[in-house]
């Protein structure tokens, strides 16, 4: 699975994801392999290079923000959508925090610049997100009833 990454800084990467027999993890950045260890306890993943030393794993679903000592990276896995942070025409990244209140396409329907593709309870009021593009819904990352933090990609539409 491939995963993209950007910074708070709009600087982007891909890392390549491998899962192999053994709870082993191996990643590909730019040529060179990294293997990684996990193991689950109490719960909780954890992680080791050396199967000596082990951290926490954070976890991460779909569009999450990850914070490093000197970073913060926001996520997209298994593509990069168009537009990133910069909603493109064919994002439709939510402006303020809310909740998503009904699901009005699904993945591979085809819309038109205009037609309402969900609809957002945002402020106490509901609002009709709509596609700034023609073309088909390529990922929906959100369900209804979930609540979103403003800048959180909801639909990639494909032009």
């Amino acid at each position: 699975m491939r995963y993209y990454f950007m910074n708070q800084d709009m600087k982007e990467f891909a890392l390549d994801v491998e899962i192999h027999p053994g709870k082993i993890m191996e990643f590909t950045h730019e040529g060179a392999k990294t293997k990684l260890l996990i193991k689950n306890l109490a719960g909780k993943n954890f992680y080791s290079f050396d199967g000596i030393a082990w951290k926490k794993l954070a976890a991460l679903g779909v569009n999450e923000v990850l914070v490093s000592n000197s970073e913060v990276y926001k996520v997209f896995r298994g593509f990069k959508p168009s537009g990133l942070n910069k909603g493109g025409a064919g994002a439709l990244i939510t402006q303020m925090p809310g909740k998503v209140v009904k699901l009005m396409k699904k993945e591979g329907d085809k819309v038109t610049k205009g037609e309402t593709v969900l609809i957002l309870e945002a402020m106490k009021m509901e609002n009709e997100i709509k596609s700034g593009a023609d073309g088909t819904i390529k990922a929906i990352n959100v369900k209804e009833g979930q609540a979103l933090e403003a800048g959180f990609l909801m639909v990639e539409i494909e032009e």
